[in-house]
């Protein structure tokens, strides 16, 4: 779960939201939503929309509400569930193996 700290609240489900949760998408979300960006890696905001609605289990009208600001620092957040994860430390044997 992801949390964002949004500039300005929003009303979701008669709530004041200040701070936007979104789970990690899933397979299934993915052959839903189809990828949030094209294939120069550049967000589309209607998916981008769609991902915030379905991750963050808010209402397209609270989507709505969003300042551009928090909009594109979702958008960057959301796109951060696709990178490659780090890397593994190894553990000390497994770096003796491979001297």
């Amino acid at each position: 779960m992801k949390e964002i700290k949004l500039s300005q609240p929003i009303m979701a489900h008669g709530n004041e939201l200040h701070v936007l949760e979104l789970k990690e998408p899933t397979i299934k979300d993915i052959k839903k939503l189809g990828f949030p960006f094209d294939g120069q890696m550049i967000g589309d905001p209607k998916k981008v929309a769609n991902y915030i609605v379905e991750l963050g289990n808010v209402t397209p009208s609270s989507v709505d509400q969003l300042t551009p600001h928090d909009f594109l620092m979702i958008t960057g957040e959301i796109m951060m569930f696709f990178s490659p994860k780090e890397k593994v430390e190894s553990t000390a044997e497994e770096q003796q193996t491979t001297e």
